[in-house]
């Protein structure tokens, strides 16, 4: 896969050994849909494997492109949720002990080059002050609570380290971006959305949690109708149905992207098969905030590529091809799920919505009780029972799903603020940005990262799972690659700046 507009004076060679990493990992993902045996072990070993002969092969043949194989290998793993956490707790929400994924593997690795570079001046920040002043307020605010609060401090320490690890990606991801891995990351991100929804295609069609045996967390959900009919909602290789949908909002707006800047109709019909696929997903989750989420991320998405001038010109050919296969899509969609989504939006329980406005009042209640501290960063669960009159917990016991009231109720209104002033700043930096950005297919996959994280943002008014791993990871890692972008395409950068010899 080639984008339409890849700059022709890197050196073959180089671009040839680039592809080396996520080839192979992309070659290794299928063997994840073998985790319905419980070989879990043998997939360690084949996976470790396969990553030390990709290094190995990075060293021998071009060790300047050491840093940009690590950078595809925690890019391209961040989705799959291999992770063992330290000191852990039964909890929801948040960090339940120190977490080490397989892609903080590859990102350890990467992290003495990237100091280095940094000290050499082969690299620079690409993430925004004010975003680096906003998150460093945040966190300041997120260790006074723990101080104010004074309970759960373990697990107050656990999502500190949760919010520092998210910021560590976005930095390190940002600074190591260079514009020949665009095209890799798109090949990765396709891979990841394909895996995720081929397991969820074959929970839906079995009703077993296909991968549980592998991937600890992988649920099967079963959604109950007043009319008493049973609907499955799969969730990939996620905990959740929910937090598979939000991955889909963050993934199908930079895949619709990826049509644009990919040149070909090969190609192009590659990325549109997957992005094809992973709406099917969607569907499947039955996951109605979702669904609006990821109409305001294509809504914001068009709106984007319109103002910064994506649609004119040579482009309105592909625009009108992309929007009529758009629409046969959703009529295909249509006929194949119209039932399921006629099911879940107007036959669901009632109970579903009202336990939600009974969390929301219990965060209210802990805002009112603790408006300057909070009642503890990542112990919403352990302290509901107090302000739980009708006690909720015991039908119910969940975290609030709405991630801002969660934000003020754990860390006090100012945290909330805080938390509220960093979407802000992210936002508004990236849409300065934007406008400088002169090459095309850099803006249009920006573009989607941005329209992605506003859906995604949207999303958390009704759900908390920016607090569930490995989305948080993927956001961040998503946020890092949009201003790594914005900061090789805008004017006056250096468009493709050199890498660390190893």
């Amino acid at each position: 896969m080639t984008t339409a507009s890849e700059s022709t004076a890197a050196a073959p060679s180089g671009r040839r050994v680039s592809w080396v990493l996520p080839g192979l990992l992309a070659g290794g993902l299928p063997f994840a849909v073998a985790a319905v045996a419980p070989s879990r072990t043998a997939f360690l070993i084949l996976a470790a494997s396969m990553g030390a002969a990709a290094l190995a092969a990075l060293v021998a043949f071009s060790p300047a492109r050491m840093a940009d194989g690590l950078f595809l290998g925690f890019v391209g793993v961040v989705s799959i949720p291999l992770a063992k956490h330290f000191f852990y707790q039964p909890h929801v929400g948040g960090w339940p002990g120190l977490r080490l994924s397989l892609s903080d593997l590859f990102l350890s690795l990467a992290a003495p080059l990237l100091l280095a570079a940094l000290l050499w001046g082969r690299r620079r920040n690409a993430v925004p002050a004010a975003v680096l002043l906003a998150y460093g307020l945040l966190l300041a605010w997120y260790s006074m609570s723990l101080v104010l609060s004074g309970s759960h401090r373990d697990l107050g320490l656990f999502e500190l380290s949760s919010a520092v690890h998210a910021l560590f990606l976005a930095f390190a991801t940002a600074a190591l971006f260079r514009r020949p891995l665009l095209t890799p990351f798109l090949v990765l991100l396709s891979c990841a959305v394909s895996v995720h929804t081929i397991f969820a295609l074959l929970q839906a069609a079995t009703g077993r949690p296909v991968g549980r045996s592998f991937f600890h967390g992988t649920e099967v959900l079963r959604e109950t109708l007043v009319s008493g009919a049973v609907r499955l909602r799969p969730s990939g290789l996620f905990d959740h149905p929910i937090v598979y949908a939000n991955f889909l909002v963050l993934a199908l707006p930079v895949l619709a992207a990826g049509y644009f800047v990919c040149s070909g109709g090969l190609k192009r019909a590659l990325v549109a098969g997957t992005f094809s696929l992973g709406t099917a997903g969607l569907i499947l989750t039955l996951s109605r905030g979702a669904w609006f989420s990821a109409a305001i991320a294509s809504i914001s998405l068009l709106l984007l590529a319109w103002r910064r001038g994506l649609l004119a010109g040579a482009a309105r050919r592909s625009v009108r091809r992309a929007l009529a296969g758009a629409a046969g899509l959703v009529l295909a969609l249509g006929v194949l799920f119209g039932p399921a989504v006629y099911d879940r939006l107007a036959r669901s329980q009632a109970g579903n919505v009202e336990v939600r406005y009974e969390l929301n009042a219990i965060a209210l209640r802990m805002i009112g009780s603790h408006p300057v501290g909070g009642v503890g960063l990542n112990s919403f669960i352990h302290v509901m029972e107090r302000y739980d009159p009708r006690n909720v917990k015991r039908y119910f016991p969940a975290t609030v799903h709405n991630l801002y009231l969660l934000e003020a109720a754990e860390t006090g209104l100012p945290g909330g603020l805080l938390f509220l002033l960093l979407i802000f700043t992210v936002v508004v930096s990236a849409l300065r940005r934007l406008r400088t950005v002169a090459d095309p297919a850099l803006a249009w996959v920006a573009a989607a990262l941005l329209a992605g994280f506003l859906g995604f943002a949207v999303s958390q008014v009704a759900d908390f799972s920016h607090r569930i791993e490995p989305l948080r990871s993927i956001v961040w890692v998503h946020l890092g690659l949009l201003f790594g972008i914005l900061g090789v395409g805008s004017a006056g950068t250096t468009p493709d700046q050199e890498v660390v010899p190893a």
